[in-house]
């Protein structure tokens, strides 16, 4: 699931970086890796990826605040 990710974030948003460049436990928009258009083309990927709808209010920072944090929202909604 964070491979999946990295790879998201490397191959739109990171042109020609390294696994390395991405974060896993800082904030994608903080680091200014992604705007909040960019999360809501990231929430459309884990969407079509995972197979889950993701409601506009769980677009938290909680949730979506960094890798980590995605991979396990991502793997709680699934168990559901």
């Amino acid at each position: 699931m964070i491979t999946a990710l990295v790879e998201y974030v490397l191959s739109n948003h990171l042109l020609g970086g390294s696994p390395e460049d991405v974060p896993l436990d800082r904030s994608l928009v903080e680091e200014g890796i992604l705007d909040s258009f960019e999360i809501i083309e990231l929430v459309d990927f884990i969407e079509r990826t995972w197979n889950i709808r993701i409601a506009d209010e769980e677009i938290t920072k909680e949730n979506m605040g960094s890798i980590e944090k995605m991979a396990a929202f991502i793997a709680r909604k699934t168990r559901s």
